[in-house]
């Protein structure tokens, strides 16, 4: 397509590019390859990711996306763009000791963070702030101005208790009206997904923030929070985490229209909910595609979506959670980067940003003025916030968020057709199918086709990990009681992508002797560098350190220098050719050195029995399991 300005043709030097004659390119340089095993992808919602797209993959008569404040929501909750780029940053506060919190509390607020969530445990538990009272709750709000910072509570269980002391701290600093702002946090369906059981049961749980939202006096705080982090967490593909999301807030959104509230009051005592993940483009679209579908449904409900409701669809982001590690924890600054990115990019409102060592334990100084500082930057620096929905019209992101919105809504429909949300819990059916796709994404993780930078790939063995916070004495008051019939079911079990990886680390790092294996590379450097590289990378993943003297002339002098290595495992690292014809040579004089394992890097092709008859246990290769070879490798080492 050209164009002209006053009389000069834009590229009109050049032909009109065809899809026809870029795959003519494109095969060239694949080489003649499997253009859909090379260049095309699957998501875990068997989406289609295309190498390319174009005008014609959108190709429609009107823009279906809309525009920003209008329904259907795609391009943005509100007509004008954030107020000087900013976007709510908000800071968690989880330190169990009340003192140390507000502390904390008051340093993320004097160095940018915009608003707090207040993670608290009224059970003893351990994770988060140890409160039992509204007192408790007050100390940890001490000196925070109520009517400039947005509150935001994740209390699980005790979601509507906490509810009720912040409503009475506010009424006793005499914050009323539309000064306060947050949300109360109460997720019933979230917390029984997370934990498999709520005290109270879930109609009463539902019943008592209902009571709360009809109650509240500060419309600018919101009631319900329909969390999908739950099920991200547990291992859902965007698609699930969408439909658990939406299934969540229409249940919250009929029960406040049952209590008596009209569907735009209900809608506004409602936060929608997701994890922000690692993948830029995924998390832009998955955001765009949630607003998508709720305003669906509001407008299913009655309302109509539009600019008189400005702000009225709130979306919080959650940067954290399954795609942090331990091993190589400074890769979570980048990962957590990415993640505020697409997350900001798709509109979110308020995000939060895990601090990099908070997988290890409480989170450090360092971790959480990094985890402020991540937003700060890209807000104040990289102004990603001052463009209202800035991905909107790139071919990928659009069909991406239709394609992310109508799986989403397939899913939904799914659930509500089962009879809802708290139905598909209680049968299991809905944690059975997060499991299905959880185990498609560790098989792509186990065989690195999705790897994990410095866990998976490029691991740094004998790493300095930062410390952090010394945990205190757990608190032996008490916890609150929560009468009522309990509703239990079984648990979305949260679970890390890094976990398999990392247990195999610690095991090597709790080994006596640091676990080696022996680079047996054939010839000189240019012969053998890239699969002695591929080779260390490899089982470094698993603990095990590469030694080796570069490259041996000989089988026996590979040999000689393998027993005087240390090591009981060895890899044969070379060229095909020189496999032909030295491998068997190598593997003969290396079983017979001692080597209890040996390997062959890459794969063997027809002379694989040959190989193997030599001495040759196994081959690393691109695609291989590397969890289950490491896991083989550390029972012959007897890690």
């Amino acid at each position: 397509m050209t164009a002209s300005i006053n009389g000069l043709v834009l590229a009109g030097e050049f032909e009109e590019p065809t899809r026809e004659a870029w795959l003519v390119e494109v095969n060239k340089a694949i080489k003649g390859g499997d253009f859909e095993k090379i260049l095309v992808t699957t998501t875990l919602d068997d989406i289609r990711i295309e190498p390319l797209y174009t005008a014609q993959d959108i190709a429609v008569e009107h823009d279906e996306s809309g525009l920003p404040g209008f329904a259907p929501l795609t391009r943005g909750g509100t007509l004008a763009p954030r107020v000087d780029g900013a976007w709510d940053i908000r800071a968690c506060v989880t330190h169990p000791d009340i003192a140390t919190s507000n502390t904390d509390a008051l340093t993320e607020l004097r160095n940018g963070a915009s608003s707090l969530e207040l993670h608290l445990d009224l059970s003893g538990d351990g994770v988060g702030v140890s409160v039992r009272s509204a007192d408790d709750l007050a100390r940890v709000l001490n000196g925070v101005l109520l009517d400039i910072a947005p509150i935001s509570l994740r209390s699980g269980a005790y979601a509507a208790v906490t509810a009720e002391w912040l409503t009475q701290i506010f009424a006793k600093a005499g914050v009323q009206g539309a000064q306060p702002a947050g949300t109360f946090g109460i997720d019933p369906i979230g917390t029984l997904a997370a934990q498999g059981v709520l005290p109270q049961g879930l109609e009463a749980a539902i019943a008592e923030g209902v009571a709360i939202a009809v109650a509240s006096t500060t419309p600018r705080v919101r009631t319900f929070r329909a969390s999908a982090v739950a099920a991200a967490d547990a291992g859902a593909s965007e698609g699930q985490e969408l439909a658990f999301a939406l299934a969540s807030a229409t249940t919250y959104l009929r029960a406040l229209v049952e209590g008596g509230l009209g569907v735009a009051a209900a809608a506004s005592q409602i936060v929608l909910e997701l994890s922000a993940d690692v993948d830029v483009f995924s998390t832009i679209a998955k955001t765009r595609a949630l607003r998508h579908c709720w305003s669906e449904i509001l407008q299913a409900s009655g309302l109509t979506v539009d600019a008189q409701y400005p702000g009225l669809v709130q979306v919080s982001a959650h940067a954290g959670g399954r795609w942090l590690t331990v091993v190589d924890p400074w890769v979570n600054l980048l990962r957590g980067t990415s993640a505020t990115l697409g997350a900001v990019v798709g509109g979110a409102d308020v995000m939060t940003v895990a601090a990099f060592d908070g997988a290890i334990g409480l989170p450090s100084d360092l971790g959480r003025r990094l985890a402020r500082n991540t937003q700060l930057l890209l807000q104040g620096e990289s102004g990603i916030g001052r463009v209202l929905d800035p991905a909107g019209g790139s071919y990928y992101v659009e069909t991406l968020t239709d394609a992310f919105a109508a799986v989403g809504w397939k899913g939904f429909q799914t659930i509500e057709a089962a009879g809802g949300i708290g139905a598909v819990l209680a049968a299991g059916t809905f944690k059975s199918q997060i499991e299905e796709v959880a185990a498609k994404r560790d098989k792509l993780i186990a065989n690195r086709k999705q790897p994990l930078t410095g866990v998976s790939e490029f691991p740094l063995i004998g790493e300095r990990r930062p410390e952090t916070e010394v945990v205190p004495a757990p608190d032996k008051r008490s916890a609150v009681e929560l009468p009522g019939t309990p509703t239990t079911v079984a648990a979305l079990k949260a679970r890390r992508l890094a976990e398999p990886y990392e247990a195999l680390r610690a095991a090597a790092e709790a080994a006596a002797i640091t676990p080696t294996i022996f680079l047996a590379n054939i010839g000189t450097g240019p012969s053998y560098v890239a699969r002695a590289t591929f080779s260390s990378n490899l089982f470094g993943t698993g603990g095990v350190a590469s030694v080796g003297d570069g490259g041996y002339a000989d089988a026996d002098a590979a040999a000689v220098a393998f027993k005087s290595s240390g090591a009981q495992a060895a890899v044969i690292c070379g060229t095909d050719a020189a496999y032909l014809e030295q491998a068997v040579a190598y593997a003969t004089s290396l079983k017979a050195a001692g080597a209890k394992f040996v390997y062959l890097a890459g794969r063997p092709g027809d002379a694989k029995a040959q190989y193997e008859a030599a001495g040759v246990d196994d081959f690393a290769y691109m695609g291989v399991d590397v969890l289950s070879t490491m896991q083989r490798l550390h029972t012959t080492l007897g890690v």
